[in-house]
């Protein structure tokens, strides 16, 4: 599935021709701290009048397990304010790249966002972060080893020869064959639009 990541930075989104060009689904910025996304509203009502499907992200700024339970309870009172409590359908993300994360230790805090959001019912958390955070060729600040198989992880890593044809998430699959890779971003800069590109992987 052909998908967009978007926030308050894309004010003058062309929804028609984001539907027309085939993405089928947008990852929406959720927020930060504790300030709602000035477009999120805007965003989220947008995507459903277009029929696409949606997710939301949180950009992280935690550095201890308690920030990122704070950081959990934030986004699962919007969720219950915006969504009925619902969980979206492509997932709630938690944005690990802020250099502040590197203060404490990055793997605590995502497996203390993601327990957080399940003890509210919310079944699909997964993290967003960059091939080199995750990786263990890489600085591996994340260790996918140490957190949970189910957990699912939306990785950042970009080439020049990637496309939406040929974005492939097989070069950290290799490295963990059990854990969920689910998106791969492999660009900022989407031809036409200009906005961060992502495959959805089903299974």
């Amino acid at each position: 599935m052909k998908v967009i990541d978007i926030s308050a930075w894309q004010e003058n989104v062309d929804w028609q021709a984001v539907k027309e060009s085939g993405i089928e689904g947008v990852i929406l910025k959720i927020g930060e701290h504790a300030h709602l996304d000035d477009m999120f509203i805007d965003h989220i009502n947008k995507a459903v009048e277009y029929g696409l499907q949606y997710g939301v992200y949180y950009f992280a700024h935690a550095c201890t397990y308690d920030e990122a339970v704070d950081e959990a309870d934030q986004v699962a009172a919007w969720l219950e304010e915006y969504l009925r409590g619902e969980t979206p359908p492509l997932g709630i993300w938690y944005d690990a790249e802020s250099k502040r994360m590197l203060n404490g230790d990055v793997t605590e805090c995502c497996r203390a966002f993601i327990n957080r959001l399940t003890d509210y019912g919310h079944q699909y958390n997964g993290i967003y972060s960059s091939w080199s955070w995750l990786s263990a060729e890489g600085s591996h600040y994340i260790r996918i080893e140490d957190l949970p198989d189910y957990v699912p992880y939306w990785v950042a890593n970009y080439g020049s020869g990637n496309t939406f044809e040929t974005a492939c998430r097989d070069y950290l699959k290799v490295e963990y064959p059990n854990n969920v890779i689910r998106m791969h971003q492999f660009t900022d800069k989407l031809a036409g639009f200009g906005y961060d590109a992502n495959i959805y992987y089903d299974e």
